[in-house]
């Protein structure tokens, strides 16, 4: 998802723990092939929270592996207030089909009652991404984007049995039609990224295009019974078109 900064932006099998706190000590890897979790914490800040970040990353990408194609992703997680959400704590990015980036803010009041939740929700989301990647691509049109997100958080809310992120509802149901006729025109062409997902636009509400698509998303699965997050990983964004 591009979840970091929003101010945006994880495999059964071989799994590598490593980074500070692990065997590898602070930011050296184990050198295991396959799926590797990396913590990259030079200054310690996310050490108290190392062994659940390992293991709650870890459950979430096996979970994730048996459904879509994510093998051989690396996960790097570093302590980065400013790539986190605000208000939120964790944040993420998946810039390509192999390469997960997760960013903690380690100040964040209450890190560790919610770290669990948010962790694994996020990681799911941009393991979705991932595979997409390997497929038709992450897009460079706004409908390409709202589609690749809403798909995204439709894959976090079906495999951890999650309720929608704040970001999946960032505005009434009533309002839905008029902000995807403002979306139309732009459809098709380039847009600006952070005034329909991160609120740069002050007419637009906050996460206009992320609500958008995951709604989008809900409605094909109704019109399309049985249809999942897995099952249109690969789905052209056009099939969502209003």
């Amino acid at each position: 998802m591009r979840l970091h900064a929003h101010g945006l932006s994880l495999l059964a099998v071989c799994l590598a723990c490593s980074g500070c706190g692990g065997d590898g000590g602070p930011g050296q890897p184990d050198p295991i092939p396959g799926e590797t979790i990396r913590i990259v914490d030079p200054a310690g800040a996310l050490q108290p929270y190392a062994a659940d970040i390992r293991a709650v990353t870890g459950s979430t990408l096996e979970s994730a592996d048996d459904l879509i194609s994510v093998d051989g992703v690396t996960i790097t997680i570093d302590a980065d207030a400013s790539r986190a959400i605000g208000g939120y704590g964790i944040g993420g990015f998946a810039p390509d089909g192999s390469t997960v980036e997760i960013s903690i803010d380690a100040a964040f009041p209450g890190l560790e009652g919610i770290l669990a939740d948010r962790l694994s929700f996020t990681v799911a989301h941009e393991l979705h991404h991932v595979a997409r990647w390997r497929g038709p691509g992450y897009g460079s049109t706004l409908l390409e984007a709202m589609v690749s997100e809403g798909l995204a958080d439709h894959f976090g809310v079906e495999l951890l049995g999650a309720s929608p992120q704040p970001w999946s509802s960032a505005f009434p149901e009533g309002r839905t039609e008029e902000l995807l006729d403002r979306a139309r025109p732009l459809f098709d062409s380039g847009y600006d990224h952070p005034a329909w997902f991160f609120g740069t636009d002050p007419t637009l509400p906050r996460w206009t295009g992320y609500t958008l698509g995951f709604r989008l998303v809900e409605r094909h699965k109704r019109a399309n019974p049985g249809a999942t997050a897995v099952s249109l990983v690969n789905t052209p964004a056009g099939a969502f078109r209003p």
